[in-house]
């Protein structure tokens, strides 16, 4: 595979496609076999072979340092959880959804207030 034309957004893309119904990688080839590659090129197109060859290994490891963590600082997980919340906020369609959504949940109590909580029609 040409792993020079392979954008962030297809790793991306992979990582979120983890299949849990294979097993990771084991753990001994994934710490082996390391040797530093010799141009820029070459560590970018190993970077992103790695990323989605081991994408349940790096999954699983990054799971477990958020766990660690979070067990360690426990206000960490309000802040991350804002932190989230804030950058799918600057998604529009996510915001519009969630907009909306709240909109009809505040309808079933209150239809005066969802009301003008609907944006003006232009």
């Amino acid at each position: 595979m040409d792993w020079s034309s392979v954008t962030a957004e297809d790793l991306v893309d992979a990582l979120r496609e983890v299949d849990w119904s294979t097993p990771p990688r084991p753990v001994s080839e994934f710490f082996s076999r390391f040797t530093a590659p010799r141009s820029y090129s070459k560590w970018t197109s190993r970077l992103k072979c790695n990323l989605y060859y081991y994408r349940t290994n790096y999954f699983i490891l990054v799971m477990f340092i958020l766990g660690m963590g979070f067990l360690r600082k426990p206000v960490a997980i309000l802040a991350a959880l804002a932190t989230g919340l804030s950058i799918a906020f600057l998604n529009d369609s996510f915001a519009v959804t969630f907009n909306e959504k709240v909109t009809r949940t505040v309808r079933q109590f209150s239809p005066h207030l969802a009301a003008k909580m609907r944006p003006p029609i232009t």
